[in-house]
């Protein structure tokens, strides 16, 4: 991890960035009735591969998120490390990682 903070937290930007514009067909999908999902989506093997692509964009997204959230987390603790506290003071309790069960 040879990132800024300030260089971390753009990447997390520009990932929710691509998270909000990937969420615009999850939320076209609110807007439909069963049947028209299955029109659109499940009447054509193209259908099936597009809404499956964007299912796991929207996952790659979430993942790639919350590892930057981490590296921040890590990032600023060794900052505070540095800058304000003996080397002797860990912050080890303050960062906590997520538990992922997929």
């Amino acid at each position: 991890m040879s990132d800024t903070l300030g260089g971390l937290v753009d990447k997390l930007q520009i990932v929710n960035l691509k998270m909000w514009n990937n969420q615009e067909l999850l939320y076209e999908l609110r807007r439909m009735s069963f049947d028209e999902f299955k029109e659109k989506y499940f009447k054509t093997e193209d259908g099936a591969e597009k809404l499956w692509a964007c299912l796991k964009k929207a996952c790659d997204l979430n993942i790639q998120r919350n590892e930057l959230i981490d590296d921040i987390d890590v990032k600023f603790v060794q900052g505070l490390e540095l800058t304000q506290y003996d080397n002797d003071d860990k912050f080890d309790n303050l960062i906590q990682r997520k538990h992922k069960t997929y």
